[in-house]
């Protein structure tokens, strides 16, 4: 009995033994095999760590030290490279590595990785990204991929400067599937069902004059929210002007929250192919935009804003933006020794609706209801078809009780003269296209006065003030309904200068046909 149970105790020691030492067999294949593929990445992928360990029943792989080295398709030389202390992934499937020669994992979690990326403004980063995909011939899928509090950098290698940053990244990918590498484009290369995106305090060059920021961005499938985005011209008025050889706006644009709702993208391998969204929200939108008129004028052609969308790369589709509560202010310097001429509109409110370049038939509308300068009301509807390829648009307004000295602080640095009087009421239709348009326009006025300056800018030139108020009807009285109204023929676009210079030249110009005519309209 005794000489059974020594028997039977060999036996069980016997198994265990080899049930131990094929765990540990089987756990160094595995290893080796993953450390095999590892070294056998696609050749612009260079993987480093400093040890690997494996979990066979829980399915953990964990790499202490990982550091990933990108390399260009090209040069061969180092793009970037991403280090993490951690790399952990859960759930892996060594049947489905080992038998079925595909790579499923429940999760990967990249815990405070550091990325540092070097742009290279001549190389193709798409076509690059693309040769990556090629290489991987398994299928892939992960449950759920997550980066935790990662540390960005991205140098530009031109420039040797840093062209975007942020502390703090957050990004979480569930479902994804990468399908290999594919023998027809039947199937995207990759799919996934829900991502998430959460960046505190980024940065970015947006090129040798602009500054991109923001405080927070959160992203999900369907909404994007954006908190203190800043657009802002890094070097002052004065230093701007002073490298300039054409003319260039200095912007401080300040948005202290941003929302899109119901968004949508389609991309083709890293490729960005359209772009939709049924709402965007801007609210409190806060802009100052400088122009210094003793700069050089800029004399590159100015597409018209239905152009610019056709010619997109993207298909973008956005069916409605609102503009809530902005604040618009535009400076011009005319003369070195006076300050800049000020336009203001305040309480800025706008609607978009369809700007976009995928539709047929209906037409791009911006709808704007603002105070200009002081107290004055101002609506605006503007229309236009993206498809019109003579860019024809159709610009209204109507503009409440302007009391003309308001104008003044644009009027006397820039043109050395003052108004005075109230213009109790004009509107007008601008309809025109890329070349030409037509304006139609009356005016309601009352004791209106040009007072043309001396060149001190403070002075009145009696002569110069009395004969040019020879030829302006001192008030629109004496028409049957108290209007006065333009008789402007055509107005010559110079497509040099900005689409709102465009829509300036035909205000002024029916605004002198009314003022300086007979204040009626031929049929």
């Amino acid at each position: 009995m005794e000489q059974k149970k020594k028997k039977r105790i060999v036996i069980i020691s016997i198994i265990l033994t080899l049930i131990v030492l094929l765990f540990f067999i089987t756990k160094a294949i595995i290893k080796n095999k993953l450390e095999q593929y590892l070294s056998n990445l696609p050749e612009q992928i260079e993987l480093k760590y400093e040890d690997l360990s494996i979990g066979l029943l829980s399915g953990d792989v964990v790499f202490d030290g990982f550091k990933v080295n990108l390399k260009g398709q090209t040069t061969g030389q180092s793009n970037g490279f991403v280090q993490s202390k951690k790399m952990s992934l859960k759930g892996f499937s060594y049947w489905d590595y080992m038998v079925n020669k595909t790579i499923n994992v429940s999760s990967i979690i990249a815990n405070q990785p550091e990325v540092t990326y070097y742009h290279n403004p001549l190389a193709s980063t798409s076509k690059g990204s693309q040769a990556m995909f090629d290489d991987i011939k398994q299928k892939v899928t992960v449950d759920d991929f997550k980066i935790k509090n990662a540390k960005i950098e991205v140098f530009d290698l031109e420039k040797d400067s840093v062209l975007l940053k942020t502390k703090n990244l957050n990004f979480s990918l569930s479902d994804f599937i990468f399908n290999g590498k594919q023998t027809s484009n039947t199937k995207p290369p990759f799919q996934f069902k829900n991502v998430a995106l959460k960046i505190i305090d980024l940065e970015y060059q947006v090129n040798n004059f602009e500054t991109l920021s923001f405080n927070e961005l959160i992203f999900d499938n369907n909404t994007t929210a954006i908190s203190d985005l800043k657009l802002k011209t890094k070097l002052s008025k004065e230093n701007l002007s002073n490298q300039l050889q054409t003319e260039r706006d200095h912007f401080d644009l300040h948005i202290p929250k941003i929302k899109i709702e119901n968004q949508d993208f389609d991309f083709k391998g890293a490729k960005l192919l359209a772009f939709s969204s049924k709402n965007m929200t801007i609210s409190d939108l806060n802009l100052t935009i400088f122009r210094d008129k003793l700069v050089a004028d800029d004399l590159t052609n100015k597409a018209m804003y239905s152009k610019m969308l056709r010619d997109l790369d993207i298909q973008l589709d956005l069916k409605a933006i609102q503009i809530i509560n902005g604040s618009i202010t535009y400076q011009e310097k005319v003369k070195k020794d006076t300050q800049a001429g000020t336009l203001d509109f305040k309480n800025f409110n706008a609607k978009l609706i369809n700007v976009s370049n995928t539709y047929h038939d209906s037409q791009t509308t911006i709808n704007i209801d603002c105070i200009f300068m002081e107290n004055t009301p101002l609506q605006v509807n503007w229309s236009f078809n993206v498809n019109n390829l003579q860019d024809h648009f159709t610009f209204k307004a109507d503009i409440g009780n302007l009391k003309a000295e308001a104008l003044n602080q644009f009027m006397t640095p820039n043109l050395n003269l003052k108004l005075e009087g109230d213009l109790k009421q004009t509107l007008f239709t601008i309809d025109g296209n890329a070349v030409t348009s037509n304006v139609d326009l009356k005016t309601k006025y009352n004791q209106f006065d040009i007072i043309i300056l001396k060149e001190n800018g403070n002075e009145k030139n009696k002569l110069l003030s009395g004969i040019i108020n020879l030829y302006v009807s001192k008030d629109s009285k004496g028409q049957s309904d108290n209007f006065r109204k333009s008789d402007t023929k055509q107005v010559t676009r110079d497509n040099t200068k900005s689409v709102f210079n465009f829509i300036w030249k035909n205000t002024q110009s029916g605004l002198i046909s009314a003022m300086a005519g007979d204040g009626t309209k031929e049929n």
